[in-house]
């Protein structure tokens, strides 16, 4: 046998371990978590655009810089 076979053969049980590992119960936690992330980022995007420019002056950012933040979709850091 050869040494590209051995390999091969290592190279599958590992993925499927691999797998396993990722249907657990971290998986869906870590899911959770890129979901919470999204919610927090749009959440934090809509209400910058509440803020008048006094209180955009007062966090040192310009109307130009809220209203970019604000237009970004939630994928996007």
């Amino acid at each position: 046998m050869s040494n590209r076979l051995l390999f091969d053969e290592t190279a599958r049980i590992r993925s499927d371990e691999h797998l396993q590992a990722r249907r657990g119960p971290m998986h869906s936690a870590r899911a959770w978590n890129t979901i919470a992330t999204a919610w927090r980022r749009y959440r934090s995007r809509q209400c910058i655009t509440e803020l008048d420019s006094h209180l955009l002056k007062d966090i040192g950012v310009t109307f130009a810089d809220a209203e970019a933040e604000a237009n970004k979709p939630f994928w996007r850091i």
